[in-house]
């Protein structure tokens, strides 16, 4: 096992009601003045943002709206909500929504001390200095409440492209499951299986089994890794028979907000990361295309890719996470599981043309050499992307 730095600061207020401890949160937190960044209709209709602005007006925090949040949020976006978070001289930053408004009000918080968001950004450099962020979970899948990280797309470049820093990391963040009860299935869906390949990229970064016992170098952390996949699999199948049920909203978002905290990748080198730099590159390019679906794409073709080159650890997830025997079964197991849940197996559910595949390539490429478990040259990244058309 590798040495490492676990470090996870987020306070969790999690459960049924929750929502009424946001105002009394943020003023323990000396918040005065808060900028609250929301989606579309989702946070009105669901009664989060009502529930919120009545605990932050009874704890005497004054708010100012800023809406309109899509997936995969744009770097334009973002410079109106630095504007916006000036305009109102904000001392912090509240989220209520998921990945993509909890990522564009990180984004806001750090671009507030940036001259330029995107030229911080291409440094590849952590930021020191943000707006501190709180934020009301309505969706499970990115983990984005419980880490470091942003990730914007930058439409002009065609990039989607990350930011980090510790301060970054939302100071509190509640979770009440039952604002997640009317989420739609496919939604519901694609952000638990956003989840399940969080931990899967560090997963498959297990080292060799001795021979005799099976035991791996990084045993307790596959082992936890196992077990967060095999709640998030129980949780959505559960899900796709009653999207009511509290007890699978529960236990998935808290499975989902382990899968990226730093949790399920500690002793394993930082993981791979090779699916989300291409999902990365395709979303950033096609905003249209949702995360979560991308990726239940993209993963089963990287998986095919390179599942022969470490079959120790592909085998070892086939057995453990789906009952079967081999490596390529483990593949097919995963896929047919995506698709059970209604997620898409090709890039044509968007029309993506394989003119684009170049385009694609080049982008992923161009922010860090991809694999780390099997190197990749541009030719096995073609054939990722291929095989899925």
């Amino acid at each position: 096992m590798d040495n490492f730095i676990y470090h996870a600061p987020t306070r969790i207020v999690f459960g049924r009601n929750t929502v009424s401890q946001t105002g009394a949160e943020l003023a323990a937190h000396n918040v005065r003045r808060t900028l609250l960044v929301t989606g579309g209709s989702a946070a009105m209709r669901t009664g989060a943002y009502a529930q919120v602005t009545a605990s932050l007006d009874g704890a005497g925090v004054m708010h100012t709206l800023f809406s309109g949040v899509t997936p995969n949020p744009s770097l334009d976006l973002v410079e109106k909500g630095i504007a916006a978070a000036h305009a109102f001289a904000a001392d912090s930053v509240l989220a209520i929504g998921g990945g993509s408004v909890i990522d564009c009000a990180k984004a806001i918080a750090a671009g507030v001390f940036l001259e330029d968001y995107w030229a911080q950004v291409e440094t590849r450099r952590p930021v020191t200095q943000a707006l501190p962020v709180f934020t009301v979970l309505t969706l499970s899948g990115t983990g984005s409440e419980m880490n470091e990280k942003a990730v914007i797309t930058n439409e002009p470049l065609a990039r989607k492209w990350s930011l980090s820093g510790l301060c970054l990391c939302p100071r509190v963040s509640i979770i009440d499951p039952q604002l997640q009860s009317s989420v739609p299935w496919h939604l519901t869906a694609a952000g638990g299986i956003d989840a399940m390949t969080h931990v899967m990229e560090n997963y498959f970064r297990g080292r060799t089994a001795r021979a005799a016992t099976g035991y791996f170098q990084e045993e307790t952390t596959l082992q936890l890794c196992e077990g967060i996949l095999r709640a998030i699999i129980m949780s959505l199948d559960e899900l796709q028979r009653d999207g009511s049920d509290y007890t699978a909203r529960a236990n998935l978002a808290w499975a989902a907000s382990w899968g990226l905290n730093g949790l399920s990748g500690s002793g394993l080198s930082g993981g791979d990361w090779t699916s989300h730099a291409l999902e990365h590159a395709l979303s950033g390019l096609h905003p249209q295309v949702p995360h979560g679906e991308g990726l239940a794409v993209i993963f089963p073709s990287w998986m095919e890719q390179v599942c022969h080159s470490v079959p120790d650890i592909f085998t070892r997830f086939a057995r453990t996470i789906w009952g079967v025997s081999t490596a390529e079964e483990g593949v097919a197991a995963t896929r047919q599981a995506f698709s059970r849940w209604g997620a898409p197996d090709r890039l044509s559910r968007w029309n993506i043309p394989a003119s684009d595949i170049p385009r694609m390539v080049q982008n992923a490429l161009s922010y860090r050499a991809l694999g780390r478990i099997v190197p990749l040259s541009a030719e096995d990244v073609t054939s990722i992307y291929t095989r899925v058309l």
